[in-house]
């Protein structure tokens, strides 16, 4: 492959099974879930070793994969078929019931350290409150083994430096302290007043203990003061150099190591706002080349911008509009399902992944003319728009992504649907995220692949439907091996591929 990662005998789609969840219920769902225990972002490491989770209390927790833990040691124990498996509230592990142990057992990620982000602020000039959900994370590159990332709320983003140290403290001192009543002794003699003597072999080097590990983590730098809307999108170039932030008229360019104000590339703003046609909704840098990025738009057109043309981009180099799509039969909500909530370049950069409500498309950066692959994420969904439309989540930004060879897409729904793709054939896979499907209380596991969406979707009522902590609207793809980390509510899903 392009990428570097080998993919020979992987068959997409990939059939990911469950592997581990962190969160705050159990299968009885009696404990209460707090608005700000919500997961709004999920973002794998590099070399991914390592998962960050921002939510909107403005926390970020970071889980960091453990060699040879205990689901390694039992790995080689056959699986209890006769009894169901206990969920734990806060860390589920092991695999699914019922099966034999694969050939590669996926890693184990624990619990490393949590630390708040953002706090709530109030803005005095406009009146209003900037919450201090986590938008968006993104990993920079390591610097003496210290992790570091960005995290970014409504206006403000951060560099965090995340580290972990030996704590050390003196356990013996070169002069006993404890003895006040110790008489003066002159630096340059060995006797003192009361005629006892003090040999050099009394005076000692102070001892350090070590106290354990301690992880720390600081904010190394604040860009702020160059969003006048609400950040949707942060990326870091190839190069680790810059990074750019979007909100919905504009897009910024940072130095991570300079700081200082933020360059603006796009503004899209135009002199009379009535005249206001589209906004912008995510943004994202070439995976391989830094002067490459492109951004999508509300009216479902993706463009791919150059920095080598001019520091301003008042244009574009390549746009990609599927002008052969089909008309909704429900006219209109025509213009809000055609809104792209995410944008996603390939590992090898050559191909474009979109997501808008109701459907991928994959694009070839060569050919502007119309998507090599159209596949509707559910086509459930179409039929229940004016339910969604009354409870309003027609407006639900849905992420998706590549696999780490780039052969299966990935996306969320509702009632904790899990959908993977093959990029070449379109053929799916589907998936519950949830404990009901992960313990087989639900019997959802019975159900085949392509029953499973209509199950969740088509025949669930409107209260599951739209059930704010069964939404999977955060998901990332591990970038060195077929694994995927989807977040529902205040829960997190890791799978394996």
């Amino acid at each position: 492959m392009d990428n570097g990662i080998s993919a020979g005998h992987t068959q997409h789609p990939l059939h990911y099974s469950f592997a581990q969840a962190f969160g705050e219920r159990g299968a009885d769902h009696e404990a209460v879930v707090h608005d700000a225990d919500m997961i709004s972002a999920v973002q794998f490491s590099p070399k991914g070793d390592a998962i960050a989770t921002g939510d909107k209390g403005g926390r970020i927790v970071i889980l960091q994969k453990v060699e040879g833990g205990s689901r390694a040691r039992r790995y080689h124990r056959k699986k209890r078929t006769h009894k169901t498996p206990h969920i734990s509230p806060r860390s589920l592990s092991g695999s699914q019931p019922d099966e034999e142990a694969t050939a590669v057992e996926p890693p184990e990620f624990r619990f490393w350290t949590q630390f708040q982000s953002h706090e709530s602020e109030f803005d005095y000039l406009k009146s209003m409150e900037i919450e201090e959900k986590i938008n968006e994370i993104q990993w920079c590159r390591q610097i003496n083994g210290a992790y570091r990332l960005l995290s970014t709320n409504d206006k403000t983003i951060k560099l965090w430096r995340v580290s972990e140290g030996s704590v050390r403290s003196i356990s013996e001192y070169a002069v006993d302290l404890y003895k006040a009543n110790r008489p003066y002794t002159h630096p340059h003699s060995n006797t003192i007043a009361n005629g006892k003597a003090r040999g050099p072999r009394q005076l000692e080097i102070p001892r350090m203990l070590n106290q354990g590990q301690s992880i720390t983590a600081t904010s190394r730098r604040t860009f702020a003061n160059a969003h006048m809307f609400h950040i949707n999108s942060l990326s870091i170039s190839s190069d680790d150099v810059i990074f750019l932030t979007a909100d919905d008229l504009r897009i910024n360019l940072w130095n991570i190591e300079l700081g200082g104000p933020g360059l603006g590339v796009l503004d899209i703003k135009p002199e009379n706002m009535e005249d206001l046609t589209e906004v912008l909704t995510a943004a994202v840098f070439h995976p391989r080349l830094c002067h490459i990025f492109m951004y999508s738009t509300s009216r479902g057109t993706v463009k791919l911008c150059d920095l080598r043309e001019s520091a301003f981009c008042n244009g574009w180099v390549r746009e990609f509009e599927d002008m052969y799509k089909e008309e909704s039969a429900q006219s209109r909500f025509s213009e809000i399902v055609a809104s792209i909530s995410d944008v996603q370049f390939s590992p090898c950069g050559r191909y474009i992944l979109t997501r808008d409500y109701l459907h991928l498309r994959v694009w070839d950066i060569a050919m502007e003319r119309e998507p090599i692959l159209t596949v509707p994420v559910e086509a459930s969904i179409a039929l229940r728009l004016r339910d969604l439309y009354d409870q309003e989540c027609v407006f639900d930004k849905f992420q998706c992504c590549f696999s780490c060879d780039g052969g299966s897409l990935v996306t969320g729904s509702y009632n904790s649907l899990l959908r993977s793709f093959s990029k070449d054939t379109g053929d799916s896979f589907s998936a519950s995220a949830s404990v009901d499907f992960v313990s087989g209380a639900a019997s959802r596991r019975s159900y085949p692949s392509e029953e499973l969406g209509q199950l969740l979707i088509g025949e669930s009522d409107i209260e599951d439907l739209t059930d704010v902590t069964k939404r999977v609207m955060r998901i990332s793809s591990c970038p060195t091996q077929q694994m995927l980390a989807a977040a529902t509510g205040p829960a997190l899903y890791i799978y394996s591929g």
